[in-house]
């Protein structure tokens, strides 16, 4: 009894996740000095063009991704990558000055960035850039830091202790890699999420019965079922089918909990939002997961809404991002507020 009592403690404890509660950001992009929360299980991004959506799941993703994640080839959770993350830059382009130094507000490498994450037992987790040398800094704010990786001329401080929040991975609003596509499903399959996978998949296109990582030439492909003679790149499918894929294979299989979803409508029918969302929902819930998501979409905010009302908790915020004379003004907006927004047609977007 007490070895199973003790193995018991022992899955409890790595089971343990944290869920974020509250982000502060400071002289990050356009974001002079912000607190946004507190968050929920699922948080919807919304807000005019150049309101900073993008910007603050940049500037989550910095403060998640871990010091060990820069040495080894963890997908979607290097620093070093964050160019082509959610935006689409070129590899001819000098990305110290044309991507990292912009990181700073008004791209001014005098003022430090600042973006902590609190989590809801009280943990936080800070993350500094700065383009002076790190050996200028002995100790920055309350407590030790050291100098944990470089961004072009950026130099990221971290504090020295260890980082036990979760980590992030990225779903930017461009198609994903086919053939990245096909690792993951494997890693999918490698974990017996397989069936499971599928049945989510199956109420996004009823017609699907099977999905497999095939690989009939130089590269893997995932090819679907669909009751054709044979089956089917999951291409054909269209590109909402395989983004939902990618979002899926890396709840099943990877160690992100905090996944970052740039546009979620991309691709996707309005038709099929509530459904995603349920699926979302329901992974989200049942694999510890927290989501961020932005949106220009008010059928998006609404359907995700009608999934989590049905899920019978209130696990649903709103985000609004809005300039108001130079500065971004963060609204949040708890799920029991949405109906009465619904209803009194207040603009969301």
């Amino acid at each position: 009894m007490q070895a199973a009592t003790k193995a018991e403690n022992i899955r409890l404890r790595l089971e343990v996740t944290y869920m974020l509660k509250q982000i502060e950001i400071k002289n990050f992009r356009s974001f002079s000095d912000v607190t946004i929360g507190p968050l929920k299980k699922i948080n919807l991004i919304t807000g005019l063009n150049n309101s900073g959506k993008t910007g603050l799941l940049e500037a989550i993703f910095l403060v998640l991704t871990r010091e060990d994640d820069q040495r080894r080839a963890v997908r979607k959770n290097r620093a070093t990558d964050l160019p082509n993350l959610f935006r689409v830059f070129s590899p001819e382009a000098d990305a110290n000055e044309n991507f990292w130094l912009w990181l700073f507000r008004d791209k001014d490498p005098e003022k430090l960035i600042e973006i902590s994450a609190s989590t809801d037992t009280g943990l936080t987790q800070s993350v500094w850039l700065t383009a002076k040398h790190p050996n200028q800094f002995v100790q920055v704010g309350s407590g030790a830091w050291r100098h944990t990786g470089s961004l072009g001329s950026v130099f990221i401080l971290r504090p020295n202790t260890s980082n036990q929040l979760p980590r992030p991975a990225v779903f930017g609003s461009h198609p994903s890699d086919p053939v990245q596509d096909a690792i993951d499903f494997n890693r999918v399959v490698l974990k017996r999420g397989k069936k499971k996978l599928e049945k989510l998949l199956q109420q996004i296109d009823p017609r699907v019965t099977a999905i497999e990582a095939l690989q009939t030439g130089q590269r893997p492909l995932i090819y679907a079922d669909i009751g054709l003679p044979e089956m089917i790149p999951i291409s054909h499918l269209g590109e909402g089918f395989c983004r939902l894929l990618d979002i899926y294979s890396e709840l099943l299989a990877g160690e992100a909990k905090v996944l970052l979803i740039d546009e979620i409508e991309n691709g996707l029918h309005h038709t099929v939002l509530r459904v995603v969302w349920k699926g979302l929902i329901a992974a989200a819930k049942e694999l510890n997961v927290q989501i961020f998501a932005t949106t220009h979409s008010a059928e998006t905010i609404f359907a995700a809404d009608q999934a989590a009302s049905k899920n019978g908790e209130s696990e649903l915020n709103l985000v609004r991002l809005d300039r108001v004379n130079g500065e971004i003004k963060p609204t949040v907006i708890e799920q029991k507020d949405l109906a009465t927004a619904k209803e009194f047609n207040w603009e969301l977007r």
